[in-house]
């Protein structure tokens, strides 16, 4: 079964108009450029039909779709989180910045989270301070979008990487 693709030009049979402007060939009559396009194994697409005569194009319809329908896709890459608690330690907090460099230089987003448990929730202050260090840390590689914040009893802070 073939696909019902919805055409927003008018193309071959559909062309209404008894003259055309067909590019790089000229002026010539509907018969004549749909000759042309079959003895080429073409398409005859009409690209604007408010030009007096109407303007054509000879072209295989389907491969310009296809072309066309690949340009919107763009690969983005995928965000990376580190994860950090209040209690981490010094150590862990290099091997992370460490981790964090690596992604930004990669062209990833990072974004950093530190989950607050039970009793930690009295020391938010410590846990911003370890999030701003790390942020300052990767300051060469990433820019942090926004200030670290609070979302219940988790706070996120997103860095992305400086254009090169």
């Amino acid at each position: 079964m073939s696909k019902k693709v919805r055409k927003e030009h008018k193309i071959n049979s559909e062309i209404r108009a008894t003259e055309l402007r067909v590019t790089d060939e000229g002026i010539m009559s509907l018969n004549d450029a749909l000759r042309l396009a079959e003895s080429k194994f073409m398409d005859l697409v009409l690209i604007n039909e408010t030009s007096n005569p109407p303007i054509a194009k000879l072209m295989v319809y389907e491969k310009y779709l296809y072309e066309k329908g690949k340009k919107g896709k763009t690969k983005s890459l995928p965000m990376k989180e580190i994860k950090l608690g209040v209690n981490t330690g010094e150590n862990d907090l290099d091997y992370r910045i460490k981790h964090a460099i690596e992604f930004l230089q990669k062209g990833h987003r990072v974004k950093v989270s530190l989950q607050f448990r039970g009793r930690e929730m009295a020391h938010i202050n410590r846990g911003q301070e370890m999030v701003l260090k790390l942020v300052v840390a990767v300051e060469e590689y990433g820019i942090a979008e926004s200030m670290p914040t609070m979302e219940g009893k988790k706070m996120f802070c997103l860095i992305k990487p400086k254009i090169k």
